[in-house]
């Protein structure tokens, strides 16, 4: 005797097709996902998915949010390795919130391609919501409030770096460029951003 699934209660339903969904990227790709075949696979009618999310769009952008949130959950990871107050320890804050955003895009390539899907339709100030932006900020006024970064270059910085690392690994995952340099890229971001006499962090 075949058993039925549990019915899922009231919101339980959005977060299953929103985890399965985000499991399928992980794996897949966004390409991959599909929400009347997600229904199926957690035994529900299209129509009550389609009850939680309009269309494929709104459940991609679902995960996208949670993709966004592993990104996050692993900058914060990246400072918590470097919790000191002294100034080399802010330093290698600053380097290892470069790292651990190359590093999600190595290990979690799809994710961090859906991660940023429709970004191009975004407004610019939605980029302050996120919340890997806001530790780069907050590390970057801290090093200038400190005199650690060069004089009047913090004034839109966190754009440029930003670019500078997510171009970079943009560029890796298509192949035109070694993760491996990486280290490269975060040790000529110090040259330039670093007041002189200011190491670089290992």
């Amino acid at each position: 005797m075949s058993s039925q699934p549990a019915p899922y209660h009231h919101g339980m339903l959005a977060d299953a097709l929103a985890e399965a969904a985000f499991r399928q990227v992980r794996v897949e790709g966004t390409a991959a996902v599909s929400l009347r075949s997600l229904a199926h696979e957690l035994g529900v009618s299209p129509s009550a998915a389609y009850n939680h999310y309009a269309d494929k769009e709104a459940l991609l952008g679902a995960v996208a949010i949670r993709c966004q949130g592993e990104l996050d959950t692993r900058m914060d990871q990246a400072a918590a390795r470097c919790p000191g107050d002294a100034d080399a320890d802010l330093v290698a804050r600053f380097r290892e919130l470069g790292r651990a955003y190359i590093t999600f895009a190595q290990q979690e390539p799809r994710l961090f391609a859906h991660a940023f899907m429709g970004m191009c339709d975004f407004e610019p100030q939605l980029l302050g919501q996120s919340h890997a932006f806001v530790l780069l900020c907050s590390v970057l006024d801290e090093l200038d409030a400190r005199s650690l970064l060069r004089p009047g270059i913090r004034m839109d910085l966190e754009m440029t770096i930003w670019v500078a690392v997510h171009g970079f690994a943009e560029l890796a995952l298509n192949g035109s460029l070694p993760f491996e340099a990486a280290a490269s890229l975060l040790d000529s971001i110090h040259r330039l951003v670093l007041r002189d006499g200011i190491a670089p962090a290992p």
